[in-house]
């Protein structure tokens, strides 16, 4: 005995909740771009005024620091019966001026990050200065480096100094390696999350005149390409180029 035959079954098919999902799901996104800018934006504004009472509270300090100095210049040449005076103005002094670091140390990491042109990951070269120790041919060198980008991603990698310059009227180039004091290869390996400071003494030869300085920055945290920037002699001297 056969079975009956069941025909053909007739399925409905609505081709606009298809769409009508795509459409909500690209609207779903579109929201959620346009929030993740308007979150940016306010924590840009936020830094930006963050930096702005820093500034203003560095250029007091500044002031205070100023005035205590000129304060322990006079209290110097007073008799004993004022030495305490002078001993708590320079523990003040003393004070304002490790405070006005850390300030400054974090004006760094604000100067890295506020700008909206500066939002890729990358390194800044911050602040490089210079001072002479002596007339032997040492110097005080200070190099700040400094992340740019809002990724808290730790940037990676190493610099060298290249000073340029002049000795027995030929061009001679002296790495970091052959005059920093007592050199280390960890004294030229950076690894930070917003900034890091490196210093330290440098000593140059005999007759040798020098007119610029190269800091050569070699990340080795990816997509980071390396990069080089030249400062002359005189600048790094007059307070370097932050």
């Amino acid at each position: 005995m056969s079975k009956a035959h069941l025909g053909f079954q007739v399925r409905q098919h609505n081709p606009w909740r298809v769409w009508l999902g795509i459409a909500l799901v690209l609207l779903l996104l579109f929201i959620m771009f346009l929030v993740g800018r308007a979150y940016q934006s306010y924590e840009l504004r936020q830094l930006k005024l963050e930096k702005e009472v820093l500034l203003n509270r560095v250029a007091e300090v500044e002031q205070r620091n100023t005035s205590l100095v000129k304060k322990n210049a006079k209290l110097q040449g007073i008799s004993k019966v004022e030495h305490d005076a002078y001993e708590k103005a320079n523990r003040s002094q003393v004070a304002l001026q490790r405070e006005l670091l850390e300030m400054k140390e974090q004006l760094v990491f604000y100067q890295g990050i506020v700008s909206p042109e500066q939002l890729s990951l990358g390194v800044n070269i911050q602040s490089f200065e210079l001072n002479k120790k002596n007339n032997l041919g040492m110097y005080y060198y200070k190099l700040v480096l400094s992340k740019r980008g809002k990724s808290n991603k730790f940037v990676k990698g190493r610099f060298d100094l290249l000073i340029k310059g002049q000795q027995d009227g030929q061009s001679k180039d002296l790495s970091l390696k052959k005059i920093k004091q007592e050199y280390k290869e960890k004294d030229s390996k950076f690894s930070f999350r917003y900034f890091q400071v490196f210093e330290g003494d440098m000593l140059l030869p005999d007759l040798f005149e020098p007119y610029d300085v190269q800091v050569k920055i070699k990340p080795s945290t990816k997509k980071i390409k390396p990069f080089s920037e030249s400062i002359s002699w005189t600048q790094a001297m007059s307070g370097g180029n932050n």
